[in-house]
C-alpha cells in the first residue's frame, strides 16, 4: 500500500491531479469561476485534504466533486509532495500531486468551481494559474509526467 494511503494528512494539505492524455500528451486543467477565490486562474484538480483523510483519497474525493471523474487509487500515480512551510513555492501547507493518465480527451462535469475547461499543450499553458498548480510546474512535475 502506499505510503500517502495509510497515514492521514495535516489539516492543511492539499492534494492535485495532474491528468495527462497519453495519446495527445496534453494536460487538462480548469479555469475557476467567479464563485471561488483567484477566479479567472487555470489550476489543476483537487483541493484540500480533509482531517484524518489520505491525500491519495482526499484527491479521489476532489475529482468526483470538481470534474464527474470516477477514479480508483491504483490510477493515480504519485508525482511528489512539496512540504509545508512558509516557503515562497510551498506557501503553508503539505501539496501532495499525482499523475492521473487518461488514453484520451475526456470532458469533465464541472461543478460551480470552475467555468470552463481545456486540454493544453506543456507548451501551451495559459499564464495564470492558482499556487497549487504554479508550485508543480516550477518543481517540474509536468515533465515526470511522460511515459
Amino acid at each position: 500500500m502506499a505510503k500517502d494511503h495509510i497515514k492521514p494528512s495535516s489539516s492543511r494539505a492539499g492534494a492535485w491531479a495532474i491528468i495527462r492524455c497519453a495519446d495527445t500528451g496534453k494536460f487538462l486543467l480548469g479555469k475557476r469561476s467567479g464563485e471561488v477565490n483567484n477566479a479567472g486562474a487555470w489550476n489543476f484538480f483537487g483541493g484540500r485534504v480533509d482531517r484524518g483523510e489520505c491525500p491519495r483519497r482526499a484527491l479521489i474525493r476532489e475529482l468526483i466533486e470538481e470534474a464527474g471523474l470516477r477514479v480508483k487509487e491504483k490510477q493515480l500515480v504519485k508525482l511528489g509532495c512539496v512540504t509545508g512551510g512558509r516557503g515562497r513555492d510551498a506557501g503553508d501547507r503539505d501539496m501532495h500531486y499525482f499523475l492521473l493518465s487518461v488514453d484520451q480527451e475526456i470532458v469533465p462535469r464541472l461543478n460551480r468551481e470552475h467555468s470552463s475547461f481545456r486540454w493544453f499543450k506543456r507548451k501551451g499553458l495559459p499564464a495564470r494559474f492558482n499556487r497549487p498548480t504554479v508550485v508543480a510546474i516550477k518543481q517540474g512535475l509536468l515533465n515526470k509526467t511522460k511515459a
